[in-house]
């Protein structure tokens, strides 16, 4: 039988760390920090300093995790996982999306016989070279090990660690294939990248993501749970639905800002130069970025704006 550490215990280990309490970390601060592990729950844990946010659930099969973590960390990941039980094997990992920073760990804890969920346009992408378009080159297919081995189009449910997990498609959140997972029990939810509290929101849009879709899949987000719930992005510190409300109404308003300088016919530029983020109940480290995303993002989807749009 497996092993299950409470909240006092682990904090008594050293290895707790406090819910909140960190500001605005880049993703290579992330990278190059120390393992750390902290209580959500009797049996549910989040794992940080391993290239991106991990949850791990204790059930007596092993452990469930939410995403794997970059490759580079994963030995961090595995030291991290052995602070909550030395002898339990990762039994399942469910991927938020296919990104490398979501699924470094994938190819080891496959190897090893996990069981592995992602949305079946998650695990297309991992399966066919991927192009990326800020670097000019292409990412060639995971090994085999690290691909899904089950997928799902809509949502579905799990039973695991005293949990009955739920997980759904975030359409065109930040990819074509992000889900969210929500531990009723726990009152967590797990978001991956279709949420970002500290780092710039990022809309891969040669990939399918974009702002509308963005702000639809937060709508929906904030319909699961309550207003307890704590939400686990890809990065960044545990946050309440009131700054999930936040990020989503700012992308909102740019979504309404963007749409009337389309009608207008203001290029990409143009709206870099109108600032068309300033003012807003958030910031942006690299504005000009983001627009441009966004932009893109937008004339992919044009025959589903508002107002006729062109």
């Amino acid at each position: 039988m497996t092993k299950h550490i409470d909240r006092r215990t682990l904090l008594r280990a050293g290895v707790g760390a406090a819910i909140g309490c960190t500001g605005w970390r880049s993703m290579e601060a992330f990278a190059s920090a120390a393992p750390g592990v902290t209580a959500l729950g009797q049996r549910l844990h989040l794992v940080t300093g391993v290239g991106g946010n991990v949850l791990a659930l204790q059930g007596d099969a092993g452990l469930l995790l939410v995403d794997s973590g970059a490759p580079k960390q994963v030995k961090q990941l595995q030291s991290g996982l052995k602070a909550l039980d030395r002898g339990a094997k990762v039994h399942t990992v469910i991927n938020t999306h296919w990104h490398l920073d979501q699924t470094g760990g994938n190819d080891v804890f496959g190897r090893e016989g996990a069981t592995i969920i992602a949305h079946a346009k998650a695990r297309q992408r991992m399966a066919t070279p991927q192009y990326l378009p800020k670097e000019d080159r292409y990412l060639p297919p995971r090994k085999k090990e690290a691909l899904p081995t089950s997928i799902f189009r809509d949502a579905g449910k799990l039973d695991f660690g005293g949990e009955n997990i739920e997980y759904g498609y975030l359409l065109e959140a930040h990819t074509d294939g992000d889900l969210y997972v929500y531990f009723p029990t726990a009152n967590v939810l797990a978001v991956g990248d279709a949420v970002s509290p500290q780092q710039d929101p990022v809309l891969a849009w040669f990939e399918g993501g974009w702002i509308g879709g963005r702000i639809d899949s937060q709508a929906k987000l904030l319909t699961i749970g309550n207003d307890q719930t704590r939400i686990v992005a890809a990065t960044g510190a545990v946050i309440s639905r009131a700054e999930l409300k936040t990020e989503r109404d700012a992308l909102v308003t740019v979504f309404d800002r963007m749409s009337e300088s389309i009608r207008k016919g203001m290029s990409t530029s143009d709206m870099q130069r109108a600032k068309l983020l300033d003012g807003l109940p958030r910031t942006w480290a690299n504005p000009d970025q983001f627009i441009y995303d966004a932009h893109k993002g937008m004339w992919a989807h044009h025959n589903t704006l508002s107002h006729q749009i062109v």
